[in-house]
């Protein structure tokens, strides 16, 4: 009898034990926002949607440049970006892969946002507010999406391997699509941006309505629909008409945006656009269009 009481006791004594030393260690860390946590409310979504567009960099502009024949290599300096501009890269070089890596950080914020807003009820004034912010963030997936196409596809052609296009947030290893199949995605993301974003949102350090237009001629450009191209080139035309003779030189000095339709804001610490001409990386480039 004793022994079955001892026996009972010591059972319980462990189960308490147990629950107690679970219950400590059931702490939240406090050095980071978990993902349940990060967005509850329009306000988190904007942030989150600010944070879509902060990795977007000139990486477009510098690997076009460098795998060109846009610039040539100073004869004084041979040290820089030597084995992509003499096509010598593999997978490995960052020279010609920073695109891929940048775009698809800032293509998995945009879904882990749009997935969150799922997630959320808005009233009042927040809901235009989360139709715009949902407008913006289908844009830019589509928009980072084709630039990865441009750079990274076979061919712009029907049955060309393309790069894949994620519509969520995931850890997999994906395969390619083809060309017409990250066309069709990048369209059907931009038609329904379109509708949610309106046409009195005229911030052009962010996607407008305008700015939507724009990515659609591009797009229909690359896939050869002339008409399309035509026609949504026509809207950005009639939204925005050219610089005249005095204000085109400030476009360049940020005196004035006359004819901008998407500028990226940055904060200090930023590269600025071109800085890759005059680092180490790419060793004093020089514009071979200045040297003729």
């Amino acid at each position: 009898m004793i022994n079955k009481i001892y026996t009972k006791c010591t059972v319980l004594l462990a189960v308490v034990l147990l629950v107690a030393s679970c219950t400590k260690l059931d702490f939240k860390p406090t050095d980071l926002i978990l993902p349940e946590q990060a967005f509850r409310n329009i306000t988190d979504v904007n942030l989150g949607v600010i944070g879509a567009y902060a990795p977007i960099d000139y990486s477009t502009l510098s690997y076009s440049s460098i795998v060109s024949d846009e610039a040539i290599y100073p004869q004084e300096n041979t040290v820089g970006n030597s084995d992509a501009f003499r096509w010598l890269y593999n997978g490995s070089n960052g020279s010609v892969t920073g695109l891929y890596y940048t775009n698809y950080t800032a293509i998995d914020r945009v879904n882990r946002v749009l997935e969150a807003m799922e997630k959320l009820t808005f009233t009042g004034t927040d809901i235009a507010l989360a139709d715009r912010y949902k407008g913006e963030l289908l844009a830019l997936r589509a928009y980072l999406h084709f630039e990865l196409l441009r750079a990274y596809a076979s061919s712009y052609q029907t049955g060309a391997l393309g790069v894949t296009y994620m519509q969520k947030s995931a850890i997999i290893y994906p395969a390619r699509e083809t060309f017409e199949a990250v066309i069709a995605k990048a369209k059907t993301d931009l038609i329904a941006a379109k509708a949610l974003i309106p046409a009195t949102f005229t911030d052009k350090t962010r996607i407008t309505k305008t700015a939507v237009s724009a990515i659609q001629a591009r797009v229909a450009l690359y896939e050869k629909n002339w008409a399309d191209a035509i026609t949504y080139s026509t809207e950005v035309i009639n939204a925005l008409p050219l610089a005249t003779k005095a204000q085109f030189p400030g476009i360049w000095t940020d005196a004035n945006d006359a004819e901008v339709v998407w500028k990226l804001k940055r904060v200090t610490g930023d590269s600025r656009t071109g800085d890759f001409f005059s680092d180490n990386r790419v060793a004093m480039f020089y514009m071979r269009l200045h040297l003729n």
